[in-house]
């Protein structure tokens, strides 16, 4: 891929996904969680924060 094409699409603020799904969200924080360092505890939190409660 050309350079100018490459830059095309990061700036083309078309339709955009998601990055994460809430599934895979979830999973990352209990990965985090599982891991038990304080950054990834910090992390696991900072994100948890941001979910939605499940229903």
């Amino acid at each position: 891929m050309d350079q100018a094409l490459l830059w095309q699409q990061i700036e083309d603020h078309g339709e955009r996904q998601p990055l994460l799904t809430l599934g895979e969200a979830r999973a990352v924080v209990a990965l985090l969680r599982r891991e038990g360092s304080p950054a990834a505890d910090e992390l696991a939190a900072r994100l948890a924060q941001r979910l939605p409660a499940e229903e």
